[in-house]
């Protein structure tokens, strides 16, 4: 039987700490360390958000972005550029730099066992980072849309990722044979960030309505647009609960 869960939504933004957030783009919850972990891209630094919601520095000086963040083990891993670089969870200091090549890596994900996916926004591409190697794949090039967030299902085999431009559709790489298909044509546009809950259903967030938008988890039939109008809405990633999940979503500034 299925629980039912109540969905909560943390929303980070500049204005939840002028002094400290700076272009918020992508947001993890470290639950080994019950906290959300923040990316600015604004001023290069990483960002610990304590559950009483206390923000202190995890990682500062970094060369540009951070865009997509993930944990992997013990370390968070960060889209730099075209460098994918890693910090450990417990110091922050940087254990892993691994040069892609890439124009504009952004979303970030991983399967759990020594492998992350990442987009690269600009160049179309998806690739894969084997960890323990220290080297790395193209799975795909040449995108017909611009991939941005991306969500390993490894129940399926695949890479799901949210794309950019008009009409987004949600797409998904085949991890054996990196085909390209098209899960879900949507009405959205401009969609960052891709989530799930305990339930297995979907979250995206969308530039184009300023929503959290939810599909079930078959990924069939129309979104629902969550209630509340964001800005710019980036990033998001799940606290799992036993009765209430928490999504995360950074956030542009409102006005």
């Amino acid at each position: 039987m299925k629980k039912a869960l109540l969905i909560l939504f943390l929303s980070i933004s500049a204005m939840s700490s002028a002094q400290a957030l700076n272009g918020p783009e992508s947001i993890e919850w470290d639950d080994a360390n019950s906290r959300w972990l923040i990316g600015n891209k604004g001023n290069g630094t990483i960002l610990a958000r304590s559950e009483a919601g206390i923000l202190s520095n995890f990682v500062t000086g970094i060369p540009s972005g951070p865009y997509g963040i993930e944990i992997l083990g013990n370390v968070l891993y960060a889209c730099e550029g075209g460098f994918i670089r890693g910090y450990d969870l417990a110091s922050g200091s940087n254990v892993f730099t691994l040069n892609l090549n890439g124009t504009f890596l952004n979303g970030l994900t991983s399967d759990g066992i020594g492998n992350l996916y990442a987009t690269d926004f600009s160049a179309k591409k998806i690739f894969k980072v084997d960890v323990n190697a220290v080297s790395f794949s193209t799975l795909a090039s040449g995108l017909a849309k611009t991939p941005n967030g991306i969500i390993y299902d490894g129940e399926n085999d695949r890479c799901l990722y949210v794309t950019w431009g008009t009409n987004a559709p949600i797409n998904a790489i085949n991890l054996t044979t990196n085909a390209i298909s098209t899960v879900l044509a949507t009405t959205l546009s401009n969609c960052d960030g891709i989530t799930r809950d305990s339930c297995g259903n979907y979250y995206v967030s969308s530039w184009g309505n300023n929503k959290l938008n939810k599909f079930d988890k078959s990924l069939t039939g129309t979104s629902t647009a969550l209630p509340g109008t964001l800005s710019s809405p980036a990033d998001i990633d799940t606290k799992f609960g036993t009765i209430t999940d928490v999504i995360g979503n950074t956030n542009a500034t409102i006005p």
